[in-house]
């Protein structure tokens, strides 16, 4: 019996950790009226840029008064095609940090699959990442489809 549990422990926490280093977010969007290569055309290039938040804004100003911004930005720059919102909790400022991961978008006609892996944030920073980027698609696809033909 002690065996069976010590296994299972052990199991659990093998797929616990395994979990825990990738973020994964899919979701299907409705885009009636487009065909597929208007789809992927409209969206662009498979990269999600959430924007910047105060903190970062305040932080960058802080390093450009204390002369560090022209060393940041040579080594700070975007290196990946994600950045999003990381916090320690929901309810304290978050910071926007550009993170390794992929963005898949895969278009049907009327529909739009879009999947973003993240690799390299973890705790609940991951959980405030991967709501900021569904917060930006969300906005991003129904901006896409109010886009029409008549114009």
């Amino acid at each position: 019996m002690k065996k069976l549990i010590v296994a299972g422990v052990l199991g659990l926490t093998a797929i616990t950790a395994q979990a825990e280093q990738t973020g994964e977010f899919q979701k299907v969007y409705e885009v009636s009226g487009m065909t597929a290569e208007q789809i992927e055309k409209s969206f662009g290039p498979a990269k999600i840029d959430v924007g910047q938040a105060m903190m970062s804004k305040t932080q960058d100003i802080m390093n450009t008064t204390s002369g560090q911004e022209w060393k940041n930005g040579l080594v700070g720059g975007q290196k990946t095609n994600i950045r999003c919102d990381i916090a320690p909790s929901s309810w304290l400022p978050s910071v926007n940090e550009w993170v390794a991961g992929d963005v898949v978008v895969q278009a049907k006609d009327g529909r739009a699959r879009i999947t973003v892996t993240i690799n390299d944030v973890h705790g609940p920073g991951k959980d405030t990442c991967l709501s900021s980027i569904e917060k930006h698609l969300d906005t991003r696809m129904a901006n896409l489809k109010k886009l029409d033909n008549n114009w």
